[in-house]
């Protein structure tokens, strides 16, 4: 009986390890890196394989899902050529430096609405720890999970759409060419 049992647990052990490990080893290698996939699914283009992304800011979580994100992604050499080339030939990724709107949303300024009247907006990028980026590509589009960011044109947002708004809900990409970084703020009121 103690050689059925020993032969019973040998056997298995023979059979069931490289059934697991190629159970595991398929799970981590097709496994993505959350931020990259959170870039890829809004922006609607896969990043280059080797991408790592840091979330660098996050507060998500209140009232509906209301909040703001800030994503770092390194690329590969490799990578970042492939990138750059991309977006280079892209009409949607417009050259920095941001339009008028999203300078004054993201890094703070004064905006005049048709009348005269100045309204002011503080800027959140020192919040979440963006730097200021003088030389690259951006983009920016509604987020596409809330209903009335549809309806708003996020990616040719303009100082008189940006004064008439209440809530905010999109995804701005900067891609930083000094540094060769790009960065993904998301940001839902």
């Amino acid at each position: 009986m103690k050689k059925f049992v020993h032969f019973s647990v040998v056997f298995l052990s023979i059979i069931l390890a490289p059934i697991l490990f190629t159970i595991f080893s398929f799970s981590l290698l097709f496994s993505q890196d959350s931020g990259v996939k959170e870039f890829e699914e809004n922006f609607n283009i896969r990043l280059p394989r080797g991408t790592v992304s840091e979330k660098i800011y996050d507060d998500y979580g209140g009232f509906h899902n209301d909040g703001m994100k800030l994503y770092k992604f390194v690329f590969t050499p490799k990578g970042m050529k492939s990138f750059v080339s991309y977006i280079e030939k892209q009409k949607s990724w417009k050259k920095l430096p941001l339009s008028q709107a999203y300078q004054a949303l993201i890094y703070g300024g004064e905006v005049k609405d048709f009348s005269g009247n100045v309204t002011g907006f503080g800027g959140f990028a020192k919040e979440v720890g963006l730097p200021k980026i003088s030389e690259g590509f951006w983009k920016a589009i509604g987020d596409r999970s809330v209903i009335t960011a549809r309806f708003i044109d996020y990616e040719n947002l303009d100082t008189k759409t940006l004064i008439n708004l209440n809530s905010y809900d999109f995804c701005l990409a900067i891609y930083d060419a000094k540094n060769g970084v790009l960065y993904m703020l998301k940001y839902n009121t």
